[in-house]
């Protein structure tokens, strides 16, 4: 499910402590991509979009893209 209001990358940068590449992951995340769209539509790595994703799991205290999803629609709220 793709959701209708996602957080601004700078949000999250400042919310969360969250670089600009993690907050660029985590917000693509929120709008319902996969790792391999995200991957895609920034010209990197799938896998380095793993490692920003699980920088941002460490700084947010979630383990899983579904509670992040959760945790980022709570937060903006």
């Amino acid at each position: 499910m793709v959701s209708s209001t996602s957080p601004a990358a700078p949000l999250l940068q400042a919310l969360f402590d969250l670089t600009p590449a993690e907050a660029r992951t985590a917000s693509q995340i929120t709008e319902g991509k996969s790792i391999e769209q995200i991957s895609f539509a920034n010209g990197i790595a799938p896998n380095t979009i793993r490692t920003h994703l699980k920088s941002v799991f460490q700084k947010t205290g979630v383990q899983r893209q579904a509670e992040l999803v959760s945790l980022l629609g709570v937060t903006i709220k």
